[in-house]
């Protein structure tokens, strides 16, 4: 080996380990935001199936319940990095009559009807969540971002028929 040779790999390894962990990092650090934003995503789903219509119609804060109920025993997401905003609420009842063949009323035409009445409920909630991601260290442009989703509910007679989660 030429004397002027000698210490060439110590300067090669400090230069290329500092290069390679900032690469693993980097990796490591999407990793955690893809799994954050899968399990927002899979909460919300989760939320709204499990959503108890009536204690959020009753709520006085309706950002702070909606939280609580994602936030649920099943979360790991981290609550404060969790804002839920913008809720709105709507409870129909809607009524009808159905007629039935064969019962005791008689009909104009000659026939024995008669009506049933329905009364169906139906719930629509919608909110925006935005949950801050966690991160390992601060990359630019890696660190200090946040995942926004809008989610609208629709549950007619207390079960679930609609589910849909967008990005704002």
């Amino acid at each position: 080996m030429n004397r002027c040779e000698r210490g060439s790999e110590v300067v090669q390894a400090v230069v290329a380990v500092p290069l390679v962990l900032l690469v693993v990092f980097a990796v490591v650090q999407m990793g955690g935001m893809m799994l954050s934003t899968h399990r927002l995503s899979a909460d919300l789903v989760r939320a709204c199936r499990q959503m108890d219509t009536a204690g959020l119609l009753l709520a006085g804060d309706k950002e702070a319940y909606l939280k609580s109920e994602l936030l649920g025993p099943a979360s790991q997401l981290q609550p404060e990095r969790l804002r839920v905003e913008h809720v709105e609420f709507k409870l129909d009842q809607r009524e009808g009559s159905e007629n039935v063949p064969g019962t005791t009323e008689a009909s104009p035409s000659g026939g024995r009807s008669s009506s049933i009445g329905q009364r169906t409920s139906i719930a629509k909630v919608s909110f925006d969540v935005v949950y801050e991601m966690p991160s390992l260290m601060a990359f630019p442009g890696l660190s200090g971002q946040a995942v926004s989703r809008h989610l609208a509910c629709t549950r007619v007679e207390g079960r679930v028929v609609e589910v849909e989660v967008n990005e704002l």
